[in-house]
């Protein structure tokens, strides 16, 4: 216990070695641990963003206990969001499969089309204001509810919603003209 207090006390202080030196590896197994065989490559990643996010709070967390229960809470959250990630992304790629499979021939130009779009639209999500963008990645990567959302960023709920109507709007308007032809095009070479 006096270690942890310790690598906390240096923490809290700017002087994060002690951290890297004692705790480091045991967060990264953890993570590795959580995230399994496909994805324990993302482990550092996970450890990173909760390491960062603690020293931003650094100052919030009344004992070493609450900051290390903090670390690893972190790290958890971050490995089930690469793990939602991953089934979304997987999902996406089956539901791709399902159509070129069923389709008689492949197309190349049908994927070409498709990738374009998919280019632009996430140009468009890439131009979104980082309230939006933030609220884009939380609900449609991480799959979390509007109001899981608004707990996390400390909004009422209603707001949330507002706000991806909001950026449903701003994301409309920076598509239009431009994904109408490749989806028309799309349809055509589909025929």
């Amino acid at each position: 216990m006096a270690l942890y207090e310790q690598i906390y006390n240096d923490f809290r202080a700017g002087n994060i070695t002690s951290f890297y030196d004692a705790m480091y590896a045991e967060m990264l197994t953890y993570a590795a641990r959580l995230l399994g065989d496909d994805y324990a490559f993302l482990a550092e990643d996970c450890v990173q963003e909760a390491v960062l996010s603690a020293y931003r709070r650094r100052f919030t967390f009344p004992s070493h206990h609450h900051w290390r229960s903090f670390l690893y809470t972190c790290v958890h959250n971050k490995a089930l969001n690469v793990q939602r990630r991953a089934d979304a992304q997987q999902r996406y790629a089956d539901s791709c499969q399902d159509i070129a499979s069923s389709s008689a021939q492949p197309s190349l130009e049908a994927d070409m089309i498709e990738q374009e779009t998919l280019t632009l639209l996430y140009r468009a999500i890439d131009q979104l204001p980082p309230q939006y963008r933030r609220i884009f990645e939380m609900s449609f990567e991480q799959g979390l509810k509007n109001a899981e959302i608004a707990t996390q960023l400390n909004l009422a709920e209603v707001t949330i919603k507002k706000q991806k109507a909001r950026m449903v709007e701003l994301l409309r308007a920076e598509l239009k003209g431009k994904v109408d032809l490749a989806l028309l095009a799309l349809w055509f070479l589909s025929e």
